[in-house]
């Protein structure tokens, strides 16, 4: 077995390779495959909520058949990692080649996910992914370590706290190896990222009203009748987690957040950061992203998240009005504090802490 994996990601929102250690990696199960869920840094009133409830887990083959689920496997903390282990119910050997991945109703921010099959191939997905092709997202402040990249991380939840409520992926489209290696070119770079945010089949995000996500959309595998650069896809189901009755007792219908807003507690709380990794800008110009306020003291820009608008650093001598004071923490608009009170948290990102 390979001592890293090189999975296709996002650096800087350039198409790049991550490399992925041993400890980046769930453990071999004989029984069936193991996905493991790694989401963002948070503390209290800070990145608030990235852990939470454990996704269920449902696998597919290349062909699209369903290979097993696991419903309700637990908690993860911020920070942190679970390990979610899918027998397989018919051919325990069987490529988990799709995953599906529906969320529980307390929101996570996962910043990768990875899985190791029963013959012992692993492979690797980063949640910048999520922020690429339009699903809502925040920095994890979590290290990847073989790579040192700190991906983004993708906001899923199941009772519409959050607007995706699950995403499929096709993991062998994320490995950099053989015929999917990494193109060379600027135009098959960008070719590449439109194609794996939306051909459907390598990277899927599912939200409000579908609840349980539990179909993916598959290729079709070919056949002598195929033509050669034909490839067309069909849905494939998997089961409801509750039985059928329950499913149709279910009425219960949650009203849509605002996804422009920042709702307490992450309205109370600042990050201040200094990675080139992390940008105001990006933060501010993204419409899908959602956390705290965010200030970077290397670049001298502050992101206000309530209203999505950056504005400079304050440095006492040219720029005193509509900048950021960052010795009081404050915003200041025509010569008038923003915040009626101070932030309940601030969170150091910096470089040491």
């Amino acid at each position: 077995m390979a001592a890293l994996l090189d999975a296709i990601g996002l650096i800087s929102g350039v198409l790049g390779i991550i490399q992925f250690g041993m400890d980046n990696l769930p453990q071999e199960n004989s029984e069936g495959s193991t996905v493991r869920i790694t989401v963002g840094l948070d503390t209290t009133d800070g990145l608030s909520n990235s852990g939470g409830d454990l996704p269920d887990v449902r696998l597919f083959n290349e062909a699209g058949d369903f290979l097993g689920i696991t419903v309700d496997p637990g908690k993860v903390k911020s920070g942190e990692f679970g390990d979610i282990t899918i027998e397989h119910d018919h051919n325990s050997g069987s490529q988990a080649t799709y995953a599906l991945f529906s969320a529980n109703n307390d929101a996570i921010c996962i910043a990768y996910t990875s899985i190791t099959w029963p013959s012992g191939d692993q492979y690797a997905w980063v949640g910048d992914w999520g922020r690429q092709c339009g699903g809502t997202w925040y920095y994890s402040n979590v290290y990847i370590s073989a790579s040192g990249v700190k991906p983004d991380c993708l906001w899923i939840d199941g009772d519409n706290d959050q607007p995706q409520t699950g995403f499929q992926v096709h993991w062998p489209e994320f490995a950099n190896k053989g015929d999917n290696s990494l193109p060379e070119s600027p135009d098959d770079k960008n070719a590449r990222v439109d194609y794996l945010c939306n051909a459907g089949p390598p990277f899927k995000m599912y939200s409000y009203p579908d609840t349980d996500p539990r179909s993916i959309v598959a290729w079709v595998p070919k056949t002598q009748r195929s033509l050669p650069n034909e490839q067309t896809s069909a849905p494939s189901h998997g089961p409801s987690k509750h039985p059928l009755s329950a499913r149709f007792r279910s009425s219960q219908h949650y009203p849509r957040t605002n996804q422009t807003t920042t709702p307490p507690p992450m309205g109370g709380s600042l990050v201040i950061g200094d990675s080139d990794q992390h940008s105001a800008e990006d933060l501010c110009g993204s419409a899908t992203s959602f956390g705290p306020d965010f200030l970077n003291v290397q670049t001298g820009i502050f992101c206000r998240m309530s209203d999505k608008t950056t504005w400079p650093v304050c440095d006492g001598a040219n720029t005193t009005d509509n900048c950021f004071n960052n010795n009081l923490n404050q915003l200041v608009i025509n010569g008038v504090a923003a915040r009626d009170e101070p932030y309940r948290k601030i969170i150091n990102w910096t470089s040491g802490n």
